[in-house]
């Protein structure tokens, strides 16, 4: 069984859906309300766990993270290298979704600011073709710890860069594969955010991005790799009636990551992420809706996905 490491966050989601998001200065009443738990570290480690990987999530929570701590434990996931922050609550990001899945979020980090390099396991990497998952929602010297870390004891680094902010050249040639958004591509290029495939796509051929490859998200559009010395590859999304776009790109992140531990080719994990995260595009929350291998082999909605088209 493969295995998986993610570094990351732990939140408790508070999710309300109302009809419109709000605008400045205006209160709107939600239809319906929904507490669970969240984070990108979390929500990435039980994507993977859900697909039948072995995962073992470092991250810092507070007290009051018992009832977390045994559901995350009930998903398969290992949470020994979770360690409670004393002076602090966990994260709590608070969720609003509308009736069309955009959704806005404010998160108070807590307990995940308290993550130290002191916390990250000494090997990271414990045998050939483990993965090793990291995301923006922890302090970027932990972050850029344990992708040097990672990448110099062997094992394939994959870092989310979300939420967006610089990375430094010798923390992104240290990384494998990298996963923005296309907000984020445009953050760590210092460039507009482009538009669509084909805009990231040009972006991508004038960039010059030291880590090995890059996987653009594209929500609906699916998703762009591109790999050096070979063009762009766009991989549509399947349509799908958005309930909650919430955890998707965790969905993403989570699935590819037990693809690549798997052994699977680049092209073949991003495209099976994309068909994962469209499913969980289609149910209310984070984790509630991720699929499990069985749902991701036998939905028909994934199943009539169209064919990886080639960028021109």
């Amino acid at each position: 069984m493969p295995l998986i490491t993610v570094v990351g966050s732990v939140n408790r989601d508070l999710v309300l859906t109302v009809e419109d998001l709000p605008r400045p200065g205006e209160t709107v009443l939600a239809r319906g309300f929904v507490e669970g738990v969240g984070g990108k570290g979390a929500n990435q480690a039980v994507a993977a766990a859900r697909l039948g990987s072995r995962v073992r999530l470092v991250a810092r929570v507070g007290t009051d993270a018992g009832p977390i701590l045994r559901a995350l434990a009930a998903e398969g996931v290992d949470v020994e290298a979770v360690r409670p922050a004393p002076e602090s609550t966990t994260g709590i990001a608070s969720v609003v979704v509308d009736r069309a899945g955009e959704n806005t979020i404010v998160v108070n980090p807590g307990a995940n600011a308290a993550l130290s390099v002191a916390d990250l396991p000494e090997r990271l990497v414990r045998a050939a073709g483990e993965v090793v998952l990291v995301q923006h929602e922890i302090p970027a010297e932990v972050v850029a710890a344990a992708v040097l870390r990672a990448g110099g004891q062997g094992g394939t680094v994959v870092l989310n860069p979300a939420p967006a902010r610089p990375v430094a050249p010798e923390v992104l040639s240290a990384v494998d594969v990298l996963v923005p958004n296309l907000g984020e591509l445009a953050t760590l290029l210092g460039a507009a955010r482009p538009a669509g495939p084909d805009g990231a796509r040009d972006l991508l051929e004038r960039a010059d991005l030291p880590c090995r490859a890059v996987v653009v998200t594209l929500g609906a559009d699916g998703a762009l790799v591109k790999q050096p010395g070979r063009p762009a590859v766009h991989l549509p999304a399947p349509v799908v009636d958005a309930v909650d776009t919430v955890g998707a790109g965790d969905t993403f992140c989570g699935a590819l990551a037990d693809s690549l531990a798997r052994g699977a080719g680049l092209l073949a994990a991003a495209e099976r992420a994309v068909r994962a995260a469209s499913l969980a595009v289609t149910g209310l929350g984070a984790q509630s809706s991720m699929p499990s291998a069985a749902q991701l082999d036998t939905d028909t909605a994934v199943l009539d996905a169209p064919a990886v088209a080639v960028a021109p």
